[in-house]
């Protein structure tokens, strides 16, 4: 099937689709329409009913209002209610109760003609304040006043003649001033009233005095409410006054259903077309609900209870714009829902088996494709993980050879051909104290950084390790081979950033050139291994081109690999002791034990000739804990109490059992823990790692001194004092020779000195062999000293004479 047909088939499905979902669509719309005309009937209704409920209650407040101002004993009031009989007392205690009990009437007032908020009445002693009539019986305004003031002691003050400001915000006799001048402008006598319709009038929502819930959650929507008032007249028509009912909001909320439903008061409104909440009523804090000004009124039904000049009005209504939480509605809106999903479904699964028609058609064809490419990619992938070393990418050890042999077979006369052999310097220590993942990300970093300086006519290979081979032709003599030597050693030596570690190591290099050390690639490579070797016996981070007679040197270096191994089972080693003194009374302060081979073929050996050999064979563990017992044995002989102090080696650190083996010396030779120090260089803690502190700790509990040797030559010596708490630092010999010479080397042997005098710390100066160098680590601070001035490393046996003899002990 081709790509036209394929398209054309999804085009018609999709179409067939669409028209259903808008069939769909059209039905769900008309469904949904009807749902909305019978919400609307139903809400119009609830919200004729709730309006009716709404002013039932306020026409009982009317009715028993409007009885009160007809009682003789009410119209003919004086200014403090003093005239008032014990019978005008029960019938007005008696409506208002029915008016608290039955409509929840907060408060009713009587209010003179002449009533003024703001005059100062003499009587009182206070600003003037309508009759009040409340749950007891009536009080005259001085009792009122009294009683105000005690719940308002922090606002108010007795002898202050107006209110402060914030009561006046709060407090509703300014509004029933209010409503008695629209009395007075608009019904100055009863000739206006038509029987006993007495006009009523009322306010806006406002914050009134009554506490009794308020004192209790302090929100003022506990205290809101609303006054009604009717005009008081004379038996001579002449209008006396008012008397005035607060309702409580919170009885209007009692009367509502939901809160759905919405009652708006006097001077805000509905817009006419839709009756929309205005955004005047919004904003208003004082609406009797809570109002959203975004929903459409249902209905908006005036309350009849007030006088038709008045600006005062009560709405009621209900919102329109919530149908969508009608049951009907949700039951259209859900078939609609699962009409849609059902229409696409069905298309998808139109749509899935077109192509599912089209896709078999062409899968024989695509899979034959497909099998070949990945054939071709992974043989591709094979022949390369067969040529090239996975981890850094390089060449390997076989298309080296393959690339050396065809490449000797096409030198012309008079061409050379240099094989570099690079190792690593210092790349062991980081793989055992970073951690192999730090080291293969190192090695992969050397790689980039060999290829770069090769340049493109040289070829980098890794063979192995840390071992790598770099082939050069020779265009302009064995000089050349040289040149490139140089330069990748000191590429080399620069500092590797891997991980969040600065990592310096370093290259040592040797060179075969064909065809003046051999003719084949094994022999070349077999002649550059061994002039690597020399290069680094000679001291690292140099190269060596191939001599004869580097052979015989291997061959020596192999046979005492067995040797060494065998000299440690048969214990041919034995241990010196060099003294340290202290530096200001030349005091014997304790000895180093020094390890040295007694070799049946080369002699008496010191450790630069086998330690590291130890090391690299794995000998040192075995030999490490010899030493620790023979140092342990020895010490506790000694007729004085001082400490022998035992060179660790980083190597012993990878040993789990460290610290045991180090207590089973010493309870072997029963040597006090405190006469015991260990020694450990800065490539211990190159890592930083925590089997390695724990190790230390360990250590340190036992109760033996741990003491930093070498200190100043390696990578971060002050962040190492950070990490761990040294008991003696040792200020390695390169320093103290330059003393006498170099300002710089004083300085620095004063600074360490002082640094361990901060940290607690006695601090050694190793290889004092003169006077002078003596005074000088003496004078800048110094605590130990250590050199061939004191004595040299002696065996066990000579050092009773040191005992025996005081004055040998001083310089």
């Amino acid at each position: 099937m081709n790509a036209f047909r394929r398209a054309a088939g999804f085009v018609v499905i999709l179409l067939t689709g669409a028209a259903t979902l808008a069939a769909l669509h059209i039905d769900a719309q008309r469904n949904f329409a009807l749902a909305k005309e019978r919400y609307l009937e139903n809400s119009q209704a609830a919200s004729r009913a709730t309006a009716k409920t709404v002013e039932d209650a306020l026409r009982a407040v009317y009715e028993n209002v409007r009885t009160l101002t007809y009682l003789p004993s009410v119209r003919n009031l004086d200014r403090y209610g003093t005239n008032l009989g014990a019978e005008g007392r029960a019938t007005i205690q008696q409506i208002y109760n029915n008016l608290a009990s039955n409509v929840s009437i907060s408060e009713v007032y009587f209010l003179p003609l002449d009533f003024n908020p703001d005059r100062f009445d003499a009587v009182t002693g206070k600003l003037e304040e309508p009759i009040l009539q409340f749950d007891q019986l009536i009080v005259n305004a001085k009792a009122r006043s009294d009683a105000v003031g005690d719940a308002k002691r922090a606002k108010l003050d007795e002898n202050a003649l107006t209110r402060p400001p914030e009561e006046i915000e709060t407090y509703e006799y300014h509004e029933l001033a209010k409503q008695l001048a629209w009395l007075k402008a608009n019904y100055p006598n009863s000739s206006a009233i038509d029987g006993l319709n007495v006009p009523v009038i009322g306010t806006k929502e406002l914050i009134t005095c009554d506490n009794t819930d308020f004192i209790h959650t302090g929100n003022d929507a506990d205290r809101s409410g609303f006054i009604l008032s009717v005009p008081v007249f004379g038996a001579d028509g002449s209008l006396r006054g008012s008397v005035s009912a607060i309702m409580l909001t919170s009885a209007l909320r009692k009367l509502l259903p939901s809160s759905d439903y919405v009652i708006v008061n006097s001077g805000y409104g509905f817009e006419s077309d839709q009756h929309k909440m205005s955004t005047a009523l919004a904003a208003d804090s004082r609406a009797f609900t809570a109002a959203d000004p975004n929903l459409i009124y249902s209905e908006v039904i005036p309350l009849s209870l007030n006088d038709p000049r008045s600006a005062w009005r009560l709405w009621a209504g209900f919102p329109n714009s919530r149908f969508d939480g009608n049951m009907d509605v949700q039951s259209v809106r859900q078939f609609e829902l699962a009409g849609y999903a059902a229409v696409a479904v069905v298309t998808l699964l139109a749509l899935a088996c077109w192509y599912a028609i089209g896709r078999t058609m062409t899968m024989q064809v695509e899979a034959a494709e497909t099998l070949e490419r990945r054939v071709e990619e992974r043989t591709a992938q094979i022949q390369h993980l067969a040529t090239h070393d996975i981890l850094t990418g390089l060449p390997n050890r076989g298309l080296l050879a393959e690339t050396m042999d065809e490449a000797l077979r096409s030198l012309r006369d008079g061409e050379k051909l240099a094989v570099h052999c690079v190792d690593l310097d210092r790349f062991k220590p980081v793989n055992d104290t970073l951690g192999h993942p730090v080291g293969d990300e190192l090695l992969g970093a050397v790689a980039k950084r060999l290829k770069q300086h090769a340049g493109e006519t040289a070829m980098v290979a890794r063979i192995g390790g840390d071992e790598f081979v770099i082939l050069q032709l020779l265009l302009d003599g064995n000089d050349e081979a040289g040149v490139l030597a140089s330069r990748v050693i000191h590429a080399l030596s620069d500092e590797f950033s891997v991980q969040g570690h600065k990592i310096n190591i370093g290259g040592s290099i040797g060179i075969a050139v064909f065809p003046d050390d051999g003719q084949r690639s094994e022999t070349l490579i077999r002649n550059a291994d061994l002039a690597l070797y020399k290069a680094k016996m000679e001291g690292r981070g140099t190269c060596r081109s191939f001599e004869p007679g580097m052979d015989a040197r291997l061959q020596e270096r192999r046979q005492l690999e067995s040797e060494l191994a065998l000299g440690v089972k048969k214990e041919q080693f034995v241990l010196h002791y060099q003294p340290l003194h202290d530096a200001k009374t030349s005091k014997l302060t304790g000895f180093e034990a020094l390890v040295r081979w007694n070799h049946p073929r080369l002699g008496l050996l010191p450790p630069s000739e086998f330690i590291q050999l130890a090391e690299e064979t794995g000998v040192i563990d075995a030999l490490g804990e010899w030493i620790m017992r023979r140092a342990c044995a020895d010490a506790v002989k000694w007729p004085l109490p001082v400490k022998v102090a035992v060179n660790l080696s980083p190597a012993q650190f990878k040993q789990q059992g460290l610290p045991l083996q180090v207590a089973a010396a010493l309870a072997a030779s029963d040597l006090l823990p405190s006469r015991l120090e260990l020694e450990i260089t800065e490539s211990v803690l190159l890592a930083n790692n925590e089997n390695t502190l724990n190790t230390l700790h360990s250590l340190r509990d036992l109760g033996i001194s741990i003491a930093m040797d070498d200190f100043g030559t390696g990578y971060s010596s002050l962040s190492y004092l950070r990490s761990f708490p040294f008991n003696r630092i040792k200020i390695d010999r390169s320093f103290v020779s330059l003393m006498c010479e170099s300002s710089e080397s004083r300085a620095i042997v004063k600074a360490v000195a002082e640094l361990g005098t901060t940290l607690g710390m006695t601090t050694t100066a190793e290889g004092v062999e003169t006077e002078d160098q003596y005074r000088l680590v003496r004078e800048n601070g110094c605590t130990d000293v250590q050199g061939w001035l004191f004595g040299r490393p002696m065996p066990v046996s000579e050092l009773y004479t040191l005992f025996e003899q005081p004055e040998a002990l001083t310089a």
